[in-house]
């Protein structure tokens, strides 16, 4: 059953977790560019100056891996539910992506 749904939802899982990556990636040279005092989040501003950008990276990794176990949980037992689960996963880390680069990168 695990494999039916991981090659199943594999393109959905990919996407996912590579919105969230180009997050972290447009995040780390807006930060260079306008300063980490442009972050909203107080938690990824609070790591990234007590840590520096591993910080950021180690939440953003950590985030990444409970929205993909989470969504994997919503796989077994809410299928209907996945795209979705998946849809909203993906409108917030493209909403990161876009206040990077127009707030960081384009600035």
């Amino acid at each position: 059953m695990l494999r039916y749904m991981s090659n199943r939802y594999a393109a959905v899982f990919a996407v996912v977790a590579a919105v969230e990556l180009l997050d972290l990636a447009t995040f780390i040279p807006a930060v260079g560019r306008v300063g980490v005092g442009a972050e909203g989040n107080p938690l990824a501003r609070t790591l990234y100056l007590s840590a520096g950008p591993l910080g950021p990276m180690a939440l953003k990794a950590a985030g990444i891996a409970i929205i993909l176990v989470a969504l994997s949980r919503v796989v077994r037992r809410f299928p209907t539910l996945v795209l979705p689960s998946a849809a909203l996963a993906l409108g917030i880390g493209l909403f990161g992506v876009a206040s990077n680069v127009l707030f960081g990168l384009l600035r």
